[in-house]
């Protein structure tokens, strides 16, 4: 026996983690559906299906008689009605409006009715289309419903009762509810002829009272006329009307749905739907909560020995490496030199260890890459100014002292020194969004010394956002493309405008000329173009670096009509002064 031990435990240690969480979990699974499987099959399902559809057949059959009585009293009420000598002596009068006859007729019907809590109205109909009636509230009659169909099948019961939901469609209620109808003819007691037709009409509470003392938080109730329409019930059974409208409902009780019955009221048009809340804990044996009570302690054994697996196993090692990790929240990179098992914990230690030689050496490229590259870009911002813009600018100065007032020249040479301080900054990398604006307008000034008026500039700044900080000399590069690839190539006067707002969520920074555009195969050159040349795509990489590529860019262009340049930085990458 302890041969076999040992040899279980031996190859226990030696598999991986993933093996061994495998084996456990499939071990606990299968226990698991053995036990539901047979809790559900031999408990369960086996019990309730049979308890529910028996104990809703009682309701359903229970409701019914409750409406059998409630219409067999009614038809009881209207024999009484139809056999009284004033009903018999205005239906057998030529003399129709005779207001004494019409008043003791009614004074009959008030006789047998007064005790009917659910009554809406009692109508009497002569042979020749008159009436007279009761209302307990207003009732419309709409006679032309009563064709031939109609009487037909109120003929066709041979003295009994029709009942119709609001009486085949000749009766409707102000709000319009629906109504019960019970209808039949009104034989002459000597001569057995047919001389009229009773309709007593009902509230819909007369169907509701069959079933109110079911209804609770167990059971739902529904009632439809067979042509789907509701008549009374729970509004979330009315989907079912579906059904209904198929015509396939029996006079039986019939699931048609989980824990949905229904079934059609004997001579009559109204459907009863039932729906059962039950839950299986409410019809569940003392054997089967003994097993679940069972089921519950397996599981939570079950639990608590996976618990202790992950804490042996998993836990305890991973919190091992974690604190000999921790170290590098301080910035040491020390690799981590623990004991832990030979398993995959153990590869994720070495493989750490080799990721920190690795990140070490990444760190010195990186760091020497970013030394050069920012010295390369220092060197090509004053590559850029020095020997082209700063040489013509100065000629251009030399001529205006030849031809110019003094009050010109020193304008242009005071431009030309804002120019350079604002550009310069102090050495500062950041420099605010209206300084950045002093320095595109001081660079077009010069340039309008030399070129005289070829452009119009329009600045627009938005007061929120001139106190924003953003790299220098970012705007700059952009006018001068605006000039020197767009307006002065088109040979007429264009516009410059330069904008900067805010818009929903982002700073929306704006440079458009009206020079002569570029085509889009033009655009996709330049921007794919290698290199460390101070332009169009140079400016954008900077932003997009500066930003850590959470900003995005779009140009647009038509030629010979625009070239726009469109720069989008997220609100929450704004600082301000």
């Amino acid at each position: 026996m302890k041969k076999w031990v040992h040899k279980i435990r031996e190859w226990y240690s030696s598999r991986k983690l993933r093996e061994k969480t495998t084996a456990l979990f499939a071990i606990i699974l299968c226990t698991y559906i053995l036990l539901f499987l047979g809790l559900y099959q031999f408990g369960i399902k086996a019990n309730m299906k049979e308890y529910i559809y028996n104990a809703n057949k009682d309701v359903l059959n229970s409701v019914e008689k409750n409406i059998t009585d409630s219409f067999q009293d009614s038809s009881t009420v209207s024999k009484w009605i139809m056999n009284s000598k004033e009903i018999l002596a205005y239906l057998n009068t030529d003399d129709e409006n005779n207001s004494q006859i019409i008043y003791d007729a009614l004074t009959s019907i008030y006789t047998f009715v007064t005790t009917e809590n659910d009554l809406s109205s009692v109508y009497i109909f002569r042979n020749d289309g008159n009436y007279i009636s009761i209302n307990n509230g207003v009732t419309y009659v709409d006679k032309n419903q009563m064709d031939e169909d109609w009487y037909e099948e109120i003929e066709d019961a041979n003295g009994g009762y029709v009942i119709k939901i609001n009486g085949g469609g000749i009766f409707r209620q102000s709000s319009d509810k629906p109504l019960v109808s019970l209808i039949r003819v009104i034989h002459d007691i000597n001569t057995q002829k047919p001389v009229g037709i009773i309709a007593i009409n009902y509230f819909n509470d007369i169907l509701k009272n069959a079933y109110s003392k079911f209804d609770d938080n167990k059971k739902e109730f529904i009632m439809f006329d067979l042509q789907g329409n509701k008549i009374e019930g729970s509004e979330e059974l009315a989907e079912y009307s579906e059904i209904i409208k198929k015509g396939n409902i029996s006079k039986k009780v019939t699931e048609i749905d989980k824990n949905i019955f229904s079934k059609r009221i004997p001579g009559t048009p109204v459907v009863m739907v039932e729906k059962d809340n039950t839950t299986a804990f409410q019809v569940v044996t003392p054997q089967i909560i003994t097993a679940i009570v069972v089921f519950v302690f397996v599981t939570l054994l079950g639990f608590f020995v996976i618990g202790l697996f992950i804490k042996f196993s998993i836990t305890n090692p991973v919190e091992s490496l974690v604190r000999s990790m921790r170290e590098v929240k301080n910035g040491w990179l020390r690799r981590v030199s623990i004991k832990l098992p030979d398993d995959e914990i153990g590869e994720l230690k070495n493989s750490y260890n080799t990721m920190l030689v690795e990140i070490n050496r990444l760190i010195d490229v990186i760091v020497e890459k970013e030394t050069a590259y920012q010295k390369a870009e220092l060197n090509a911002l004053q590559e850029q100014i020095k020997p082209h813009f700063l040489y013509n600018t100065l000629e251009t100065i030399a001529l205006l002292a030849l031809e110019k007032p003094r009050e010109e020249v020193y304008d242009a040479i005071e431009t030309l020194g804002d120019f350079y301080r604002k550009f310069l900054s102090k050495g500062r990398e950041q420099i605010t969004l209206s300084d950045e604006f002093e320095i595109a307008k001081n660079y077009l000034k010069l340039q309008e010394l030399r070129y005289g008026d070829i452009f119009r500039a329009t600045y627009e700044l938005d007061e929120k956002v001139k106190h924003v900080l953003i790299p220098r000399l970012i705007l700059q590069p952009l006018v001068e493309n605006a000039i020197y690839h767009g307006i002065r190539p088109k040979g007429e006067k264009g516009d410059i405008l330069i904008e900067a707002k805010l818009q929903e969520q982002e700073l929306v920074i704006k440079v458009r000329d009206t020079g002569i555009g570029a085509s889009q195969t033009w655009i996709s050159e330049v921007m794919s173009k290698e290199g460390q040349s101070f332009g169009l795509k140079s400016t954008l990489e900077r932003i997009s670096k500066y930003y850590r590529d959470r900003s995005s860019y779009h140009i647009s262009s038509e030629e010979g009509y625009y070239f726009e340049v469109d720069i989008y930085i997220p609100v929450e990458e704004l600082t301000y002064v």
